[in-house]
């Protein structure tokens, strides 16, 4: 019997910053699930079930979608949320395909997202910009 490898690179990259809905012009923070690897014919979507409880927000990944549009394209595969209302500290948890989890502590303000509690070696990097976009004009 082998014993499963310890992952020494990350399989997902995990985005949270401050946006602004296109739609409705209204703050909120923007959750971005990517996988590492690029896939060569189609810009998959990465199925996740995702939930928020109280100050604890789980992203289980579930693998795989084919993508909504039939025009080819590269890139990696995508899950994205936007979220309204979150301010203060929060953890994401990112649950990959072989049930390995990684909490990541974060502050969320209407203008920036920090990283509170660095996530450790595993299957996820994060990607936090500092600060929201200004809108022209």
């Amino acid at each position: 019997m082998t014993k499963p490898r310890r992952r020494t690179e990350a399989e997902y990259r995990l985005r949270v910053a401050p946006h602004v809905n296109e739609r409705t012009q209204q703050p909120c923070t923007l959750v971005v699930l990517q996988t590492t690897k690029d896939f060569a014919n189609f810009r998959y979507e990465l199925a996740v079930d995702e939930r928020l409880e109280g100050r604890t927000l789980h992203l289980k990944v579930l693998g795989l979608k084919a993508p909504q549009l039939d025009l080819p394209a590269a890139g990696p595969a995508e899950f994205r949320k936007e979220y309204s209302g979150l301010n203060g500290e929060y953890t994401i948890v990112v649950c990959g395909l072989d049930g390995s989890s990684i909490p990541v502590g974060v502050r969320i303000t209407p203008r920036a997202v920090t990283l509170t509690e660095p996530p450790g070696a595993g299957i996820i990097a994060v990607d936090f910009p500092s600060r929201t976009r200004k809108r022209p004009g």
